[in-house]
């Protein structure tokens, strides 16, 4: 805890103590301790000890906490009631042995019934405190998420806008002009598709498995008219996985990363295999790296973060010979 929530705690502590102390001094109708002499020794000789059990109710509801995180009645309940046997015990205890050593009337109920009550308060105080704690947490993980979210979709469009992709893309465009028209024409949609794709899911933080590959599918058709033989593409897939939810770009990229590191040609081929299956998404290529690719990892650290906001983990296995991404469903 921080010094201000202490100081607050305490605080509060004490004005509940006193506001307690009074209201039961005059339910009781002993006004030999309501006047200001009297509520003030009861104050302070009680202050210690209720700090205490502020402080052991504190460490009970935070250990319910990780307990029971999602149900919060089951943990107010549990919270108050463990915390209330435990300062019953602890109240009748004291207030016996007071009574013994100066020769006090001892009663279970006003031993027992204001202590109890006054934890429950600060019991629910205590909760109210835990609930503000998650509202603030759940608000900073949404803004990191918003954050993370936006450098990656910048990192994705920026990508595929960028001066060597488009213009290669229309090079290609162009050569087809004079070759074939009804494929010209494909060519031309399956860019706009790729385009469109990206500024359709740009707010979107998952998208189907289903568009993700029709998307893929664009731009791989893009890729195969450029790189021809030189570019070898398998995906084994299966309709039932395409509800399941997936980062945007996120096969797109990986396939992008092996064209950008590898070498393509005919006589050595780039080989890349995209597994749909029941945990996830894999995607393998072969090794045959580029030396004059500088190669910063930022669009797989940056597609790394975005799962881990989801509490999800990208595998990656690299050897001599293949270099595999396993992407796991968000739902």
């Amino acid at each position: 805890m921080k010094k201000r929530t202490i100081l607050f705690f305490i605080l509060l502590i004490a004005a509940s103590l006193l506001l307690f102390i009074y209201t039961f001094s005059i339910l009781a109708h002993t006004p030999e301790r309501t006047g200001t002499a009297g509520l003030w020794v009861d104050f302070f000789m009680n202050l210690p000890c209720c700090i205490l059990i502020g402080y052991a109710d504190y460490q009970v509801a935070k250990l319910l906490q990780k307990r029971f995180f999602e149900q919060n009645g089951i943990r107010i309940i549990l919270s108050i009631s463990l915390t209330a046997l435990l300062v019953g015990v602890l109240a009748v205890a004291i207030n016996y042995i007071v009574a013994q050593l100066y020769s006090f009337p001892f009663s279970i109920e006003g031993s027992v019934f204001p202590i109890v009550l006054w934890n429950s308060l600060i019991v629910l105080f205590i909760e109210l405190f835990f609930y503000n704690r998650r509202q603030v947490e759940q608000q900073r993980k949404l803004a990191v998420m918003e954050k993370e979210k936006a450098l990656y979709q910048f990192e994705a469009l920026k990508n595929q806008i960028n001066p060597h992709f488009l213009f290669n893309s229309l090079n290609v465009l162009a050569a087809l002009a004079y070759e074939d028209a009804e494929k010209t024409n494909r060519f031309a949609k399956k860019l706009s598709g790729v385009y469109r794709y990206l500024l359709t899911t740009h707010d979107r933080p998952q998208v189907s498995v289903g568009e993700e590959l029709d998307f893929v599918d664009a731009y791989l058709y893009l890729e195969r008219i450029r790189f021809g033989d030189a570019l070898r593409v398998a995906i084994v897939d299966c309709e039932i996985w395409h509800e399941r939810k997936i980062v945007p770009v996120s096969v797109q990229m990986l396939v992008e990363n092996a064209l950008k590191h590898n070498i393509a040609t005919s006589e050595m081929p780039l080989t890349i295999h995209i597994i749909i299956d029941s945990d996830g998404i894999v995607v393998t290529n072969n090794l045959q790296r580029r030396s004059c690719v500088v190669r910063n990892g930022m669009g797989l650290r940056n597609l790394q973060h975005q799962y881990a906001l989801y509490n999800r983990r990208i595998e990656i296995e690299s050897s001599d010979t293949s270099f595999i991404v396993k992407i796991p469903y968000l739902n």
